[in-house]
């Protein structure tokens, strides 16, 4: 028996007492055990994996070389997967990158939370697109930056709003000390930073000695030539920006391999950083996925799994275009898993999120994308996971919920 009750408050780091639950998967508390269509996760379709290819490479890594697949790893990741990954960079456009440069990651949320804590002192501003991804945020929240949001159009960040923000942050004194932006299809908005606002984006950043963080998960999963053709950030400015990729879209999400390429002085502290993290990230996992580009697993699949995306995007608009309620608007990816809607002003999707599971459906509310606190009449929707019959009827059953609270005077 204790003699006092324990105070686990009290034993609390600074960090402990601000980490936050994500928002998104406090949705499956919410949802409990219910079968509901879900437009919420923002996660591959399982349909998409290549289920026997993998389990064929897996049993041959591990029955060939498993006493070096199932040993601990270099800490920057496999010399055979980071030569892999600097080929792809430079196939990108980034045509500078070599292997000093890349750090293996377990996920691209590792490689967020590793530049977060290697970049940021507490009091730093970090300038984040409205909305962004919630992983993102809180890994820039957890290092005690503070974040300003910069707002987004159908172009993406809007520029003539990024020189106002740093204009006002300077002017009180504060520190900027980077940019985080999914410039491709962008989670949770689908928006896509146009070409010229790239080559604007790296000379703001020049000008004022700041870095980009680019967060380009969805790269390879664009539906038209146009969007095909855009040059990464990392390609125009490499010295100014650290970028992050992943194999979770493009094979599967449970082999959590993903990479970052940073200038080498910036690559060597993430690495003394992740070093202390977990050691490094899974051999085996790496090793299949090595395996998997040498047989050319990915690129084989790629035009398959860009169609498989684009037909359920395609099902979603065509949906939203028959059941949305008026005065609502929504974005028009060319690429990626998601679609930003907005509803009319003064509604709040959260507070309706209950009835929507009532009815079978569920979604993420937006107001948590926007570090700003606005965004309560948004959310985002997914065309991931679901089928396009289940999208269409998924959208459908949401929109009737809408109509109601909108007829009922709640929305």
């Amino acid at each position: 028996m204790l003699k006092t009750e324990i105070d686990y408050d009290e034993m609390l780091s600074v960090l402990g007492r601000r980490l936050q639950p994500n928002a998104i998967r406090k949705l499956t508390t919410l949802l409990g055990n219910r079968e509901v269509i879900s437009l919420a996760a923002g996660a591959p379709s399982f349909e998409t994996f290549p289920i026997e290819e993998l389990a064929e490479i897996s049993a041959r890594v591990i029955r060939d070389r498993g006493r070096f697949a199932l040993q601990y790893g270099p800490t920057r990741g496999q010399s055979a997967l980071v030569e892999a990954v600097v080929a792809n960079l430079r196939s990108r456009g980034i045509e500078s990158s070599n292997p000093s440069q890349i750090v293996m990651t377990t996920g691209s949320q590792q490689g967020l939370d590793l530049i977060a804590r290697v970049m940021l002192d507490p009091g730093d501003v970090a300038l984040v697109e409205l909305p962004s991804y919630i992983g993102g945020i809180i890994a820039l929240h957890n290092s005690a930056a503070q974040l300003a949001g910069v707002r987004q159009d159908d172009g993406g960040i809007v520029i003539s709003d990024l020189r106002e923000k740093i204009e006002r942050l300077h002017s009180e004194g504060r520190r900027i000390k980077c940019i985080y932006t999914i410039p491709n299809f962008q989670n949770p908005s689908g928006v896509t930073l146009a070409a010229e606002r790239r080559t604007e984006l790296i000379s703001i950043a020049d000008e004022h000695d700041l870095l980009i963080i680019e967060d380009d998960a969805y790269f390879d999963l664009h539906f038209t030539e146009d969007a095909s053709r855009l040059v990464p950030l990392a390609a125009l400015c490499p010295d100014r920006v650290v970028y992050l990729g992943t194999y979770s879209k493009v094979l599967a999400p449970g082999l959590r391999t993903a990479w970052l390429r940073a200038p080498e002085k910036l690559a060597a502290k993430i690495e003394l950083a992740k070093e202390g993290a977990d050691l490094s990230s899974s051999v085996l996992d790496q090793a299949i996925v090595i395996e998997a580009i040498r047989e050319r697993l990915i690129e084989r699949r790629l035009p398959e799994l860009r169609k498989f995306y684009q037909v359920r995007c395609a099902a979603m608009l065509d949906a939203l275009d028959r059941f949305a309620p008026s005065g609502s608007r929504w974005t028009k990816p060319a690429g990626g898993f998601f679609i930003l809607m907005e509803l009319s002003v003064g509604t709040d999707a959260t507070s309706m999120l209950p009835d929507a599971i009532d009815n079978g459906v569920a979604y993420v509310p937006g107001q948590p994308f926007f570090v700003d606190g606005s965004g309560a009449n948004t959310l985002r929707l997914a065309y991931s996971r679901e089928t396009p019959t289940a999208i269409a009827d998924g959208v459908e059953r949401m929109c009737r919920v809408f109509q109601n609270a909108k007829a009922q005077g709640q929305a």
